[in-house]
């Protein structure tokens, strides 16, 4: 029993899946549905390290905000009235709190590489979270977008030499794809409101900026990461059959997910001489 709970799959995938998956079930028929990531993704952080939080590391901030994001996610979904203004807040936010988060990690360089590094991870902190946030309207994008995600961040990660990414993206595919799971068994769409969208923009953008930051993620694999939620946007059909527009949102963002990969993996091979 100790092997399968220490297995990074079953840490990752498995079991935020069945958390999520039951969670999720149980809510179906509510707006709070989409708060199904949050104990999924905490299950992953139990399995996987813990909730130790000191010393208060880059990685440890980042699984409290991760777990703290939908919670916010609730509480502006309160002001739907205006959720013009809330959208780019959120994003504004999401900024501000990826300073906190890779504080530590920002100082260590001098002068203007501090500052620039510094404003590089916050602008794309805000452009991801405001690129998902896009699509909390609808559950079925949404879900595509955060599996697209969660493989993308997970399998850069692994490839360039970070294991905790690829838990924690796993975990974020798994969720992610049991919301998907729920929608089409419940057949009906459950718009997952700034309660699901928060969490998945925030959590994938922790992953990714922690392993550019703290292991070999090239910069750019993280700019092609944008890409994920922009396919889960593009126009498709909608057919009667609520599980054929989910697969091919999902095809969609695999297919934009596999840009970051192949980045990572070209940059960890070492470019041709």
């Amino acid at each position: 029993m100790s092997d399968l709970l220490n297995h990074p799959a079953f840490q990752g995938a498995v079991a935020p899946f069945i958390v999520a998956l039951i969670v999720a079930s149980a809510l179906g028929r509510t707006r709070f549905a989409w708060l199904a990531i949050l104990p999924a993704y905490a299950t992953m952080v139990a399995l996987d390290t813990g909730f130790t939080l000191t010393p208060l590391t880059a990685s440890r901030r980042s699984w409290l905000i991760a777990l703290l994001a939908p919670l916010v996610g609730v509480a502006a979904d309160s002001y739907r009235r205006s959720s013009r203004r809330v959208a780019p807040a959120l994003a504004g936010a999401a900024a501000l709190v990826s300073l906190w988060v890779f504080w530590t990690l920002i100082g260590n360089r001098e002068g203007w590489r501090s500052a620039a590094v510094g404003a590089g991870i916050a602008i794309y902190f805000a452009a991801l979270v405001a690129a998902v946030l896009r699509l909390r309207d609808d559950g079925l994008r949404c879900g595509a977008a955060g599996l697209g995600l969660g493989i993308a961040v997970g399998i850069a990660g692994i490839v360039s030499a970070s294991i905790g990414a690829l838990v924690a993206g796993a975990a974020l595919a798994a969720a992610s794809g049991a919301m998907l799971v729920v929608q089409i068994a419940l057949a009906r769409t459950i718009a997952p409101g700034y309660t699901g969208a928060l969490p998945i923009g925030m959590i994938a953008a922790l992953i990714a900026v922690g392993a550019q930051q703290l292991a070999e993620l090239p910069w750019y694999a993280l700019l092609l990461m944008l890409l994920v939620p922009l396919a889960a946007s593009l126009p498709v059909p909608r057919p009667e059959v609520r599980f054929a527009r989910a697969a091919v949102l999902s095809l969609l963002a695999l297919v934009a997910a596999t840009l970051p990969i192949a980045a990572a993996w070209y940059a960890a091979r070492g470019a041709p001489s």
